[in-house]
């Protein structure tokens, strides 16, 4: 079983808009995953957005034009 899904240019941006509400948005042409947390400001993937601190996880374009996301945010796959 793959723990990864590999999404294409109009997959990713389906996911994105499908999955705001969970956290993910765009960066540029990275995916970004914000998920709340207190000690995000003391952590290096901390950030604060929306007058909270949480945690931030990047999905940068690969050189295959994909964006790589683990499986477990990917419904159907």
């Amino acid at each position: 079983m793959r723990n990864i899904v590999e999404l294409n240019f109009k997959e990713a941006h389906e996911f994105v808009n499908n999955n705001k509400k969970q956290g993910f948005y765009w960066d540029n042409y990275t995916i970004v995953k914000w998920s709340p947390g207190h000690n995000g400001y003391s952590d290096p993937n901390g950030m604060f957005k929306n007058g909270k601190w949480g945690y931030v996880n990047r999905y940068r374009l690969t050189d295959k034009g994909t964006w790589v996301i683990p499986s477990k945010y990917v419904k159907n796959t």
